[in-house]
């Protein structure tokens, strides 16, 4: 089963299919697998922090029981370091005892699929995932671990859909994408919105408004190439909108009107 989460009428039908028998697939006679879940490219700027945020939820006694989990990326000694920043921050000795290590690289399936058939859950943390993503999916979804990434790159997560449903939903596993910021926080406001509002909600516009600090502020390289590569694929992705077929979500109510023109949109870059 695969849910891939890319756009609201997605996320609706999503939501609406049943739950596998295992996350890991195979059902309840499947054998135990070392690790719950595997946080690949841990290293990584991402990785990192969701190291750290594993790492706190596993020792602080809000999950059911110990939590198996393991780092995987290109070299052993990142992933040392990385666990050990993160002991430093949630004030622990040591994280090495408790948590495994695998190596593994996106360009070496064989490694990738070694990692997946020794996990359920493949926490994905490389990107851009137009051009690291798929061998990362493809190896999840062929050997029964569910996949969850933070990309927000729409030809991507609809890329995945289009190739690997079917393939997913044999296997018994998800594949799930966009749960980083593009998308978990504006959900959460769109949830909270419709729960408080005394009536019926039928559409939400939201703003962002970014501040920097003294030292001014970047983008990550990484997030930078997703956006500019996407925004010069508009083409593409919409002959794949086609192949996938969705309907629209139907409009409710009064039809928001766009607020800007595309020629407004301006990207500056400063060395």
């Amino acid at each position: 089963m695969i849910w891939t989460i890319f756009k609201k009428e997605e996320k609706l039908a999503a939501w609406r299919r049943p739950l596998p028998t295992a996350a890991g697939g195979g059902g309840a006679g499947a054998p135990e697998r070392p690790y719950e879940l595997v946080v690949f490219g841990a290293s990584g700027f991402t990785g990192q922090f969701v190291v750290e945020e594993v790492a706190r939820a596993a020792g602080g006694g809000e999950l059911r029981g110990a939590l198996r989990w393991a780092v995987a990326g290109r070299r052993r000694e990142k992933l040392q370091a990385v666990l050990e920043r993160a002991a430093e921050r949630l004030g622990k000795a040591a994280l090495g005892a408790e948590v495994g290590v695998l190596l593994c690289d996106v360009g070496d399936a064989a490694s990738l699929a070694a990692a997946a058939r020794q996990t359920r859950l493949v926490l994905n943390c490389v990107g851009p995932s137009r051009f690291f993503g798929e061998p990362v999916v493809e190896a999840c979804v062929e050997n029964g671990a569910s996949c969850i990434d933070v990309s927000g790159e729409p030809r991507f997560l609809e890329g995945m859909y289009l190739q690997y449903d079917g393939t997913a939903a044999e296997k018994g596993v998800y594949v799930i994408g966009s749960c980083g910021f593009d998308s978990i926080p504006a959900d959460l406001g769109v949830l909270y919105t419709r729960d408080k509002l005394k009536g019926t909600l039928t559409a939400v516009e939201s703003f962002l408004t970014v501040q920097s600090g003294p030292e001014g502020s970047c983008v990550h390289d990484g997030t930078w190439k997703s956006a500019v590569y996407g925004l010069a694929d508009q083409d593409n992705l919409r002959k794949l909108r086609k192949r996938i077929g969705c309907a629209p979500v139907p409009v409710v109510g009064a039809k928001l009107k766009r607020r800007y023109k595309k020629q407004d949109l301006c990207f500056t870059i400063r060395n």
